[in-house]
């Protein structure tokens, strides 16, 4: 029993330098449980579906978040349901659950439509290349604040906290790029324009609570619910009626600040990934574009996508499962062990070491999936015109007793955003491949992704233009 074998010396520059190639070498050498010095600190590499479970599922109570030091932004994410721990995560987790129950997903399906929409209508109306990247980080940066915000996120108002979030994950891109965690109150340029970023967010979001409290309190009613409603009514169901209260000010501001950094930057990075590699297989966008046109044609003339429809976009949504596995967004999982912990026999995990859990490696493991560096949406059909029954077959295995796929965590901390970001990149896609056709560029490369905080694509100029109607 003890620490699992791995390189010698410390290997912070080789990670940071080519974070994926380090990773498929390390597991390539030491096995799924591989020892390493990052940093001179001590980091177990885990990359097998049952050693995942352990620290995700099994073993979640000996694990937390607390002393990865992996989100290089705590200022603004403040003690949110991303970093936090113990019982202020399970009581925020409480708190926040019923504002991503189905129903209430739902509603914001509205605000998705309109925003993809407007994509396709205007800035993609025309031929010619795009960064992608960049539309889809200020469709998705749209829809999060109206998710969030409602109405009361227009105009100028808008364009502040808009410009406010852009200016803070540049900070994170730049950060994350020279492997540098530099304390945040470090008296340096790039930590002034962060901070002032975060200060403008904070009287923005402060601004926006104390009014709804104020309209809750003179019992304005209003029609469809945002995030911030929800969150603001929000009670705790396990404190008794008597004492049962929701979250602070400073709660809500971490909770919506966590939502924006996690609910944002994944989307757009998903769908600029799933549209590059639609662009490398158009006959994917065939597809798609064929069963929206036959889903539309089973509705009264003029209609559009709404929220019902996203559970009737099978072949859509097969796109997205496979882009989430073969290029996760959230490519490693970090944790730290609260205590000794041993995952199987001769592999001991000591208190305060810090465990990476790797999707990218697992979700493309050979051992568990068919021709698994290929984008091949119909591994998850199981009843549809573009099946493929071994590769269904074995797809359904991983989601439930081999545990090998889990774009969005797993165990109790699984992303509690995941029906509104699934319904999103869904809805999205569909009307994209609707209107658009999506190509590489003549002479051009396909995008290779770019590991830093998330899996980003290097550069992703892609030829977007109007799909031919059918005569």
């Amino acid at each position: 029993m003890g620490f699992p074998s791995g390189p010698a010396g410390d290997r912070a520059l080789e990670l940071a330098y080519d974070p994926l190639r380090f990773l498929e070498r390390a597991r390539a050498a030491h096995g799924d449980a591989c020892g390493v010095t990052l940093a001179r600190e001590s980091v177990v590499l885990v990359s097998s579906p049952d050693l995942a479970r352990k620290v995700l599922r099994d073993e979640n109570a000996s694990f937390q978040k607390d002393g990865t030091a992996f989100f290089p932004g705590s200022s603004l994410a403040g003690n949110g349901l991303l970093v936090s721990d113990g019982e202020t995560w399970a009581r925020q987790r409480r708190l926040s659950n019923p504002a991503f129950r189905k129903a209430a997903v739902e509603t914001y399906a509205r605000c998705m439509i309109d925003v993809g929409n407007r994509l396709v209508s205007q800035e993609w109306s025309k031929r010619g290349v795009r960064d992608v990247y960049a539309d889809f980080n200020d469709a998705t940066l749209e829809i999060v604040a109206r998710a969030l915000f409602g109405a009361d996120v227009v105009g100028e108002r808008a364009n502040r906290i808009n410009g406010a979030i852009k200016d803070s994950f540049e900070f994170f891109g730049r950060r994350a790029a020279t492997g540098m965690i530099i304390p945040e109150w470090a008296p340096t340029f790039d930590n002034f324009r962060y901070n002032e970023a975060v200060k403008r967010l904070d009287e923005e979001v402060y601004g926006l609570i104390s009014k709804r409290r104020r309209d809750i309190a003179a019992g304005e009613e209003k029609g469809d619910l945002d995030l911030l409603d929800r969150l603001l009514l929000a009670t705790d169901e396990e404190e008794p009626e008597s004492k049962a209260s929701g979250m602070s000010d400073k709660a809500l501001r971490d909770e919506l600040m966590t939502l924006m950094v996690a609910g944002q930057e994944t989307s757009a990075i998903l769908l600029s990934w799933a549209c590059a590699l639609i662009s490398e297989q158009p006959e994917a966008g065939d597809k798609i574009a064929n069963e929206v046109r036959e889903l539309l044609q089973s509705k009264p003339p003029g209609s559009n996508l709404d929220a019902g429809d996203y559970s009737k976009l099978p072949y859509t949504e097969a796109c997205i499962l496979e882009t989430l596995r073969i290029r996760p967004p959230a490519y490693m999982v970090g944790r730290c062990a609260s205590r000794d912990v041993e995952l199987r026999p001769h592999v001991f995990i000591t208190k305060g070491t810090t465990v990476l859990v790797a999707p990218y490696l697992i979700q493309r493991d050979p051992k568990y999936w068919n021709e698994p560096t290929s984008f091949k949406p119909e591994r998850w059909l199981v009843q549809s015109p573009y099946s493929d029954g071994t590769l269904a077959r074995d797809a359904l295995k991983n989601l439930g007793p081999n545990d090998a796929y889990f774009p969005f965590g797993g165990g109790p901390r699984v992303c509690i955003g995941t029906g509104f970001a699934m319904m999103e990149s869904v809805l999205l896609l569909a009307l994209i491949c609707q209107a658009c056709e999506l190509r590489l560029p003549p002479n051009s490369s396909p995008p290779k992704p770019k590991a830093l905080i998330t899996l980003r694509p290097d550069a992703i100029s892609l030829l977007v233009g109007p799909r031919p109607r059918r005569t």
